[in-house]
């Protein structure tokens, strides 16, 4: 099957998304920019990437599996879409779902981070954060007095570093079928009617 061509607009070449086998679905897109995503935080990733997809196409925005497995960078809107009418920057909407609160565990599950802890960080309250940050928290705000833990450049844990060059997701080229709605009386008696939804577990 013939590729689909699809007009591309970048600066830096080493940046243009691209398939990292022949049997990949989705071509690896990555950061334009290097930046720092806070736990918690949702951050718009630039890619340097404009396209002009052909009509009756989309570009879908999907999570990379070793991301998702390996820390808690997520693709937010995944699957996200990109129409073939957007002639903007590709921007990848992600979330640092890590806490602020996550270190004990962490360091439960890994004893020798307690020593890189100790070595190159600081403990701080969560009040004492926020107050560095310009955020006032009320007095009776629960868990003000909660540790958190600074690494040396005084990030907290769970901060997660995205260097420029780094693969965060991957896109598909996807056909799309345009709907046309008919208004009827009645759709229960079309086709087959399972009968509802929203309730089955799943599990039988």
């Amino acid at each position: 099957m013939e590729p689909i061509k699809v007009p591309l607009d970048i600066e830096d070449p080493t940046l243009i998304p691209a398939y990292a086998s022949p049997g990949a679905a989705g071509m690896d897109v990555r950061a334009a920019v290097s930046l720092v995503i806070l736990p918690g935080q949702t951050v718009l990733v630039p890619t340097g990437v404009k396209v002009a997809i052909p009509e009756g196409y989309e570009l879908q925005v999907r999570p990379r599996s070793g991301l998702s497995l390996k820390t808690n960078l997520r693709v937010s809107n995944a699957p996200g879409t990109i129409d073939s009418d957007y002639r903007d920057e590709i921007k990848i909407i992600m979330t640092n779902r890590a806490s602020l609160l996550d270190w004990p565990s962490l360091v439960q599950n890994d004893p020798d981070l307690a020593k890189t802890l100790g070595a190159e960080g600081r403990v701080c309250t969560l009040a004492e954060y926020f107050t560095a940050r310009g955020i006032d928290l009320p007095e009776y705000t629960p868990g003000v007095q909660t540790p958190v833990f600074l690494d040396e450049d005084g990030y907290p844990l769970g901060t997660i570093r995205i260097e420029k060059g780094d693969r965060i997701a991957q896109i598909v080229l996807s056909k799309v079928v345009t709907a046309s709605w008919e208004q009827v009386d009645d759709v229960t008696s079309i086709g087959i009617n399972r009968g509802g939804g929203f309730g089955s577990t799943g599990k039988s």
